[in-house]
């Protein structure tokens, strides 16, 4: 990973280009699925995304002459890529907002960030893990815990769902890191398009073991999210960050993290009417806050 040249104006433009897609872009998907899985199946819905998106992407980095995998070894590292980062990452996130609210959904996946703040510490490519940052990470669990701490209108079964978010959210540090460290000489177009397709491989097969396809119907909605996902939040977004982790610190990247529920929570407001709990509100706060003390102080380039 190599720091930006504060000398060069363009690499500077395309940084904060590529910050603001994953920020905006990312923000809204949370949305898209919920409207997305309330006429389709979850995994068909996001093995469908993910397929349209790789192929989309296998397209450009053709065009571009690209390198694509060749190695066994960069083929092993594909396929961990593909697991972590779409089938597990979004494919139990996806699943988990048929019955979670888009906002929630968002703010739980605020602990991406400190996942990858603490996991950024390990390894020869780790960075010093500050007491501030420590502080973070403690202050984001708390908040963490707040949001998923059982309350009178919680409806049975609802912290199974919570969990899996978290567990999506794991998922995609520990992919996030693995690729830090990787240095897989793959273009960034060619590896997204790679790991959306065998991802969304597995997820498309997933749903059809899981008896989803009888389920399948061509509803305007489900399909206008499902497009929506594939060209940006899967096509533009994840080039973007793939991208920026090799221009940026893995700690600053993550500051998707908590801009994300900002807009995440503005949107299922919005557009579907959703609202948080004061105990809600409290453990966002908490967690976004810890959240910045992770990302924030450290380096700036």
């Amino acid at each position: 990973m190599t720091a930006p040249d504060d000398g060069d104006p363009r690499l500077r433009l395309k940084i904060i280009a590529a910050f603001a897609t994953i920020y905006l872009v990312w923000g809204s998907t949370f949305l898209a699925i919920r409207v997305g899985v309330r006429s389709l199946p979850p995994a068909l819905f996001a093995g469908g995304r993910f397929l349209l998106a790789g192929a989309l992407l296998a397209v450009v980095a053709i065009f571009l002459r690209e390198r694509f995998p060749r190695t066994a070894r960069e083929w092993r590292y594909m396929l961990v890529f593909s697991l972590l980062m779409i089938t597990f990452s979004n494919g139990l996130s996806t699943r988990a907002l048929q019955h979670l609210p888009s906002n929630e959904g968002a703010l739980l996946s605020a602990g991406s960030a400190l996942w990858i703040a603490w996991l950024g510490a390990l390894g020869p490519k780790g960075h010093k893990l500050t007491v501030r940052g420590t502080l973070g990470l403690l202050l984001g669990l708390v908040g963490v815990a707040l949001l998923v701490w059982p309350r009178d209108s919680t409806p049975s079964g609802h912290f199974a769902w919570q969990a899996l978010v978290l567990i999506a959210s794991l998922s995609w540090a520990v992919g996030t890191i693995l690729y830090r460290n990787a240095g897989l000489p793959i273009g960034p177009v060619a590896f997204n398009a790679v790991m959306m397709l065998l991802g969304g491989a597995w997820l498309a097969l997933g749903g059809i073991a899981l008896g989803e396809l009888p389920r399948w119907n061509w509803s305007a909605g489900g399909v206008a999210a499902m497009t929506y996902l594939a060209v940006f939040g899967s096509a533009l977004a994840y080039t973007a960050y793939t991208w920026l982790l090799k221009h940026s610190p893995a700690d600053r990247v993550g500051t998707f993290a908590y801009v994300n529920p900002a807009i995440a929570a503005v949107l299922g407001w919005a557009v579907l009417g959703e609202a948080l709990e004061a105990a809600q509100i409290a453990g966002m706060l908490v967690a976004l806050v810890g959240v910045a003390l992770v990302t924030l102080p450290s380096r700036l380039a």
